[in-house]
């Protein structure tokens, strides 16, 4: 018998090393045949001491939402009466060179022993002092339960710790204190922040690939917009559009009929129903918007302004047209980069045209600046919002094997030299917007 139960077990052993675990599932055949010694107890923090239970917490910047720190503070015995706290910030500054204003990005509030949260914003002196959060006030026990909570925009983001010391005080006695550390990193940018790109495949259907904020990896997987939209013989954006499903478009149909699309706000259904805004659009060769409106290249090479009016609904969007001037036939592709506009000569020069003076459509751009060579390898030129965190607008290029490119936006000069590859297949869409 005693051979048996000894040859029963070993069995079971050699079972639980053969069979593997179902995924997701309990790993009963793993489990120790006797039930492990216990530990010893973690040790009570001590009376008049403060800890941060979860110890550094780490702050994404973005749209990740607030993170919550508890502060455990253990009183010592025999206090009584009301207690107040607060977090003296040790390396926060009300302005710092490196990164200024960005305190007024962080928002901050706070609660005790399971009760509400109100708001509790940075307090102290502007002069150089460093500011501090004041905890909500309440009665002595023997433990107490801080909750503080931050939530930190995309301004917010500092890389580096912050630190400093909460003390809890009763009648100017001090009775307890302890260290407190916040991490805050890049996170997602907010959905308003994140550009987005469109691309209409040959079927007619338009795909949105709505940014992530990282430069090396910088879209999402694509989601669909909707079909029918192989009718159109031009596709624009005025200004980029947003993944909070923000920013225009205008369509021109094959017949010439232009029409109006307005961001819904929806990013799961960006564009609003198109309002018609009018017909004879045939009579221009491109069409670029830009945030200031809409530049239309005529048959002989002159380059018109349409003015946005701002007027709702669009029915009728753009004021009369102005006269930028002639010659822009020397030009195979345009986009809109930012404010300015970048366009690609015959000969595979990209120029960079930079705003000029808004208020005079007559003269939108200053002289043009010379990019580079080499463009005519691409197929297809986007200028879009900031694939990056806050940066200026970056150009997206399509080359000829369907592969993506990326260029970084730079705020005083050309787009950057050094491109960075970031998808393939894109040959399957005939237009970028």
């Amino acid at each position: 018998m005693r051979n048996t139960r000894t040859f029963l077990v070993a069995a079971s052993v050699l079972l639980a090393a053969l069979i593997p675990p179902a995924a997701g599932g309990a790993q009963a055949l793993a489990a120790p045949l006797t039930a492990p010694t216990p530990g010893p107890a973690a040790a009570a923090p001590e009376p008049g001491t403060v800890v941060q239970r979860d110890g550094t917490v780490v702050v994404p910047a973005g749209e990740e939402g607030p993170v919550t720190s508890y502060l455990l503070a253990t009183l010592p015995a025999g206090a009584t009466g009301q207690v107040s706290a607060r977090i003296d910030w040790s390396n926060l500054e009300w302005w710092d060179s490196e990164r200024p204003g960005w305190l007024s990005y962080l928002t901050w509030s706070c609660s005790v022993n399971g009760g509400p949260f109100t708001p509790c914003p940075l307090n102290g002196p502007h002069d150089g002092e460093h500011p501090y959060t004041q905890l909500p006030t309440t009665t002595a026990a023997p433990t107490l339960t801080y909750a503080v909570r931050v939530d930190a925009a995309t301004y917010g983001s500092v890389g580096v710790p912050t630190w400093g010391t909460v003390s809890v005080t009763a009648a100017g006695e001090k009775l307890a204190d302890g260290p407190v550390e916040f991490q805050f990193v890049d996170g997602t940018p907010e959905a308003y922040r994140r550009t987005v790109l469109h691309a209409r495949d040959r079927s007619g259907v338009l795909w949105q690939y709505e940014g992530t904020g990282k430069e090396d990896a910088p879209f999402k997987p694509r989601t669909r917009v909707g079909g029918g939209w192989g009718v159109y013989t031009a596709l624009t954006k005025l200004g980029p559009s947003t993944a909070d499903g923000g920013g225009d478009l205008v369509a021109r149909d094959g017949a010439g009929t232009l029409w109006y699309y307005s961001g819904s706000g929806d990013p799961a259904a960006p564009y609003w129903p198109r309002v018609r805004v009018g017909g004879g659009w045939n009579a221009y060769t491109a069409i670029t918007g830009t945030p200031s409106g809409l530049l239309a290249r005529d048959r002989s090479g002159v380059l018109w302004h349409y003015v946005r009016s701002h007027q709702s609904p669009p029915a009728a969007p753009f004021k009369a047209p102005v006269r930028v001037g002639g010659g822009w036939n020397a030009y195979t592709a345009m986009t809109a980069l930012g404010d300015g506009l970048v366009a690609r000569d015959t000969s595979g020069v990209l120029w960079l045209y930079r705003q000029s003076n808004p208020r005079d459509p007559a003269v939108p751009f200053a002289p043009r600046v010379r990019v580079g060579g080499g463009w005519n390898v691409y197929s297809g030129l986007v200028g879009t919002g900031e694939l990056g965190r806050l940066g200026p607008p970056d150009l997206v290029a399509r080359d000829r094997d369907g592969i993506l490119w990326t260029y970084e936006g730079t705020y005083y000069a050309p787009p950057g030299p050094n491109r960075k590859r970031v998808g393939w297949g894109w040959n399957i869409y005939d237009a970028l917007v």
